[in-house]
């Protein structure tokens, strides 16, 4: 046999280089989130390190910065306090010309005894401020933004003050020239996180930011939220200054950038090294597993019946090779038991058919008298056994009519027993006529017939029993050699199942008595019916 071109077509769920290149592609993808997780958790841990490294360090010099400053306006008013031209009789010019020439103040008052201003140059105060005492850190001027303070005794030996009110835009100056990162935010709060001077983007609406967890502000760089965004930050108190404090945050997306950008990399790389192991995995594979694919879809051919196929022998030695002889060598033991078989079914075939054919004869010989070929009594009995638990489950009517020939002993010994049989042959098709499909017929015994007649109460079958009692009076037979017409009547006894299977015969047959009491050719019902009366 010529050797058959089968197309080979994979199985890709469950074919073997599948499974290797899947097992393949899970290790390259399990190593590959393995090395990037610890590049990606290195990344961070040492980003991390160098924010906490640098975030107190900057925090640390702001403070320097503005700690320094804060003493320069400490000793700046110290000695302008002790000034004699604050003490002479118009001491206005020599705090404008003070004011005009500080890097330190935007106004300066002379307060006396009892700490009410009696000079003010510079920004006036808001007109709700509260009053002014030494214990007083802060002052609202005009632009309704607080001030810091400083206080410093005259040098005449009185009990009066000067006070001085600090340039509020110099500590932004300061943290500008500090500042690093555009993107972080460098300012100078007070203890309710309002910005009084600060470098970078907006802290928000309010002018204010939230203040990092209480263990991050001693300098060490903390996760947290600010006006809703997640950010980094630290906090660091002015020494010279309880109510200040400087903070530097910086959003978490743009501290932490390098990680990202470090992610988006290890991701292309992971791929490209996984498409690439995936490939020559695939290739690898294919070159080893394909000829035990191709092996596999023959043995699925061959599975679903197509025995008719060989093998292409690749003259190979290996392991291949020998299983492809193995497998035709298998095909033609296959094919040859396979004819055996066949031959052997079509003669096993031929025989059941003859067999059952034999059987269904039995079986209707069975079940039908072999003179009248109508059902016979066994068959009746167990028609009447199925019907009667019919109608126990469904509630219908069933009844029943016995026929016997009138005469039927005197008829035998006038013309014979073969005259007897063929009467009873003659009747059975005008039985058979004069009944509906639904009903049956039977032989009941000698010259004695049954109908069972479902669903027909007592007065339905008494004039079903007219019926057949009226197409046997009015048929002829001829019996006998004379050629003379022969008329024959039969006497009919009607009951109905009332629950009681003996019962019912009982009273059929009790019918069928009175029947042939009254005189024979004619039709009886179950004499305790109340409600059927017998036509005259």
């Amino acid at each position: 046999m010529s050797a058959a071109s089968i197309p080979v077509r994979r199985q890709a769920a469950g074919s073997l280089a599948t499974k290797l290149i899947l097992f393949v592609f899970v290790s390259t993808f399990a190593t590959a989130l393995v090395v990037s997780w610890v590049s990606i958790q290195s990344t961070y841990d040492s980003l991390r390190g160098a924010i906490d490294r640098l975030y107190p360090a900057e925090l640390a010099h702001a403070e320097r910065q503005m700690v320094a400053w804060l003493e320069d306006a400490d000793r700046e008013l110290g000695a302008l306090a002790h000034q004699p031209a604050l003490n002479a009789d118009d001491p206005t010019a020599a705090l404008k010309r003070a004011v005009a020439g500080s890097e330190h103040f935007e106004a300066l008052a002379r307060l006396n005894a009892d700490d009410a201003i009696d000079v003010w140059v510079g920004t006036p105060p808001a007109a709700d401020s509260p009053p002014l005492h030494r214990r007083s850190s802060h002052l609202a001027l005009a632009d309704g933004r607080e001030r810091g303070l400083l206080w410093a005794p005259l040098g005449d030996g009185s009990s009066g003050t000067l006070l001085g009110v600090l340039d509020a835009k110099r500590p932004g100056t300061i943290l500008t020239r500090l500042h690093r990162d555009p993107h972080s935010l460098l300012a100078l709060v007070d203890a309710r996180g309002a910005v009084l001077a600060g470098a970078g983007p907006s802290p928000g609406p309010d002018g204010r930011v939230h203040l990092p967890p209480e263990d991050a502000r001693a300098g060490s760089a903390r996760e947290y939220e600010s006006g809703g965004r997640a950010v980094i930050g630290a906090f660091r108190p002015v020494r010279s200054s309880p109510d200040w404090a400087l903070v530097v945050q910086t959003p978490f997306e743009i501290a932490f950038a390098p990680v990202l950008d470090v992610v988006s990399r290890i991701f292309v790389i992971d791929l490209a090294v996984i498409l690439l192991f995936s490939f020559l995995a695939y290739r690898v594979t294919g070159a080893v597993v394909r000829p035990i694919e191709r092996l596999s879809d023959w043995a699925r051919r061959i599975a679903d019946g197509q025995i008719d196929l060989e093998i292409p022998e690749s003259g190979t030695r290996d392991e291949i090779g020998l299983l492809t002889r193995t497998f035709n060598d298998m095909m033609r033991l296959l094919r040859r038991n396979q004819r055996e078989i066949e031959e052997a079914n079509r003669d096993l075939t031929e025989k059941n058919t003859r067999l059952q054919q034999a059987n269904e004869v039995l079986n209707q010989l069975s079940i039908t008298d072999g003179l009248t070929k109508l059902h016979n009594h066994r068959f009746f009995q167990d028609h009447l056994t199925r019907e009667i638990k019919r109608v126990d489950r469904a509630g219908e009517a069933l009844s029943m009519l016995l026929i016997d020939i009138d005469d039927f002993k005197q008829l035998n010994d006038r013309f014979g027993h073969a005259a007897g049989d063929e009467l009873l042959m003659r009747l059975a098709p005008i039985l058979n006529a004069a009944i509906r499909e639904t009903d049956l017929a039977a032989r009941y015994g000698g010259e004695e017939f049954v109908i069972l007649a479902p669903n027909t109460d007592l007065s339905g079958a008494y004039r079903l029993a007219e019926k057949v009692r009226t197409s046997i009076a009015e048929s002829s037979f001829i019996l006998d050699d004379s050629l003379r017409p022969l008329r024959v009547t039969v006497s009919i006894g009607v009951a109905q199942f009332q629950g009681n299977r003996k019962r019912f015969f009982q009273k059929t047959d009790e019918a069928l008595y009175r029947a042939k009491a009254a005189g024979k050719n004619c039709v009886k019902i179950d004499e305790d019916a109340e409600d059927m009366e017998e036509p005259a």
